[in-house]
């Protein structure tokens, strides 16, 4: 749960410092491999995550969710064109992520 906790912590922080650090003339945060160590760090903690509860309450639903989120972001988002068309699927593939950490802890044994 607490890798969990940390995923939903990492994933607004993210959005929030990226957005300021941008605004105030930060612009090297958003060179490509700035994006790709934060991606990597996500799909590391949201794997250990994952993987260490639902071996417990053995559903593959939440890996199903998660393995969406991936597939959005790290395969889809490169080829999207026009650029607010990245927005949605960025979006979309963030909700997938946030639902298979929702549903991991539904499923949590108590």
């Amino acid at each position: 749960m607490a890798t969990s906790t940390l995923c939903a912590v990492h994933c607004a922080a993210t959005a929030l410092l990226m957005g300021t650090m941008t605004a105030l003339g930060a612009g090297g945060l958003g060179a490509p491999w700035v994006e790709g160590a934060f991606l990597a760090v996500s799909v590391l903690v949201g794997a250990i995550s994952l993987g260490h509860s639902v071996r417990r309450h053995r559903s593959p639903t939440p890996w199903s969710w998660f393995a969406a989120g991936l597939v959005l972001l790290l395969v889809v988002r490169p080829m999207v064109q026009p650029e607010w068309l990245e927005v949605v699927v960025v979006g979309a593939g963030a909700f997938c992520v946030v639902r298979a950490h929702w549903q991991n802890a539904r499923l949590r044994p108590t």
